[in-house]
This record gives structure tokens, C-alpha cells and sequence, in this order.
């Protein structure tokens, strides 16, 4: 299953990667502003790009725009597969039942994400409506001492509030799986109570993957900075060490959901 999630990803980065490829090969072709490109972020270059080819590049970010769009609706698609999977762990891994499971899951998961995207849009605006309420006019406030306090105390507490939706969520994808409800209503009850029931070792072992995602978020983000993309072979190894952090990014993801569904059948 891992490398099906991988390939899926790889077509994708493919698919919003030719496009902007062939923009770039028409507008700078094989002129040298390409190595400027690699060893540093040069603002003016890029100023100068959007200028010149304002046009095309408009055309390339709608696409992408789509591209994204169509990623995030197959990522709930493949959900499902990666839940029916891992709901029936004593079976060998087939192709037929992954597929099969998405398509199953795939509209409640769709209504799933809807709803919890609503909460954490909620959320957001009731802490922007916190900070705003400070007062950050630049006309108005004296010092932005009063700005950075504002952020140091409302940040971390939305922050927690967000990643324990993400939590419920994630929780709530394993009651539909199990409840095998046709409204998802229900199962998201379930959810809440579960974490509720539950909140110290749901809490914790998702902290505990979020950390070790953050630890290979590390990892690549020191070995990709530790030298210049300036040439065939360290280009060839920063697309490897890439590949290897997605490959990572998935191991994570697969952990995140595989270990909550343990913990959910320890505790049924």
C-alpha cells in the first residue's frame, strides 16, 4: 500500500510539474538566470518574471490551483482505501479491496471533511475575532509589544484546539469505517466520545506522531540545506532526499491512522 500511495503521489507531482516546466523551458530557456535560480531565491528575477510573462504564468497558477483541487478530492478518495485496509489487518493486502474501499467510504469521507473543515473554520474566526478585538491599527497602537503578546497567548491555544479537531477527525473516519452507517452523524458522536473517554492516550499518541513527523520534516529540511543544487548530481540527490521525505510523510500518515485504529479496538 505504501508504494501505491507513493506512485499516486508521484503522478500528481508530475502532473503540476510538466506544465511549469515547459512555462519555465519557453520564457528563460537555457539562459543562465536557471543557476540563479538554484543556489539562491533571487526577488528580482522573479519580479521580473511575473512582469514579463504575467500572462502565462496567470494561465500556470489556475492550473495548479485545479491540480491541487483535484489532489485533495483524490486524497479523500484514497483515504478510504488506506481505512478498509487497515480495518481488515489479518487479510493480505489486496489491490481490489483498496480500490474498493475508497469507493465505498468515499462520500461519507467527503461529508466528513466538509463538516470538520467548517468547525476549524469556526475556530480560526473565532480567534481572529479575539485578536482583532486587541486593536492592531497601525494608526492606533503604540507598540507592537501589544501585537506580539496577542499572538504568544491566542496562538498555541488555537493551535491545540485545531490539532485536537484534526484528532476527532481522524477518530471519526475510524467510526464510519466500523459503524458502516449511512448518515455519518452518528459515527462523529462517537468520535467525540471516544477522545472524550479517551483524551489522555488519543492526545498523547497523536502528539507522539506529530512529532515524528516534525523529526523527519527535520531531517530533510537539514540534509536539503546542507548543500548547493547547483549541478547533475546534487540535483539528482535533493530530488532523492525529496522522494525519501514524501515516502516518510506517507509512512507517518499510515502510522497516524493504523495506530489510532489500535487504540480504538483496545478500547472497544
Amino acid at each position: 500500500m505504501w508504494v501505491l500511495l507513493y506512485l499516486l503521489n508521484f503522478a500528481f507531482a508530475l502532473l503540476s510539474a510538466v506544465p511549469f516546466s515547459g512555462f519555465l523551458s519557453k520564457s528563460i530557456g537555457h539562459s543562465l538566470a536557471n543557476l540563479n535560480m538554484l543556489n539562491s531565491f533571487d526577488y528580482t528575477f522573479i519580479s521580473d518574471l511575473v512582469r514579463e510573462y504575467e500572462s502565462g504564468l496567470s494561465v500556470i497558477m489556475n492550473l495548479s490551483v485545479g491540480i491541487i483541487l483535484l489532489f485533495f478530492i483524490f486524497s479523500i478518495f484514497w483515504m478510504g482505501g488506506i481505512l478498509s485496509i487497515l480495518k481488515n489487518k489479518e487479510n493480505n493486502y489486496s489491490f481490489r479491496q483498496f480500490w474498493q474501499g475508497s469507493t465505498v467510504y468515499f462520500w461519507k469521507l467527503t461529508r466528513l471533511t466538509f463538516y470538520f473543515s467548517c468547525f476549524q473554520i469556526i475556530i480560526f474566526g473565532f480567534f481572529a475575532f479575539l485578536f482583532l478585538r486587541q486593536g492592531i491599527s497601525p494608526f492606533e497602537i503604540k507598540s507592537e509589544i501589544s501585537i506580539i503578546k496577542s499572538i504568544a497567548i491566542l496562538l498555541p491555544i488555537y493551535i491545540s484546539f485545531a490539532i485536537i479537531i484534526f484528532m476527532i477527525q481522524d477518530y471519526a473516519k475510524i467510526h464510519i469505517v466500523h459503524d458502516n452507517r449511512k448518515l455519518i452523524f452518528q459515527s462523529i458522536k462517537n468520535a467525540f466520545q471516544f477522545v472524550l473517554k479517551n483524551f489522555g492516550k488519543c492526545f498523547g499518541l497523536y502528539l507522539f506522531n506529530l512529532v515524528t513527523f516534525a523529526a523527519f520534516f527535520g531531517i530533510y529540511w537539514s540534509l536539503s540545506n546542507s548543500f548547493k543544487s547547483d549541478s547533475s548530481p546534487t540535483i539528482a540527490l535533493l530530488f532523492i532526499i525529496g522522494q525519501s521525505f514524501i515516502f516518510s510523510r506517507i509512512a507517518v500518515k499510515i502510522l497516524n491512522l493504523g495506530s489510532a485504529m489500535e487504540l480504538y479496538h483496545t478500547e472497544s
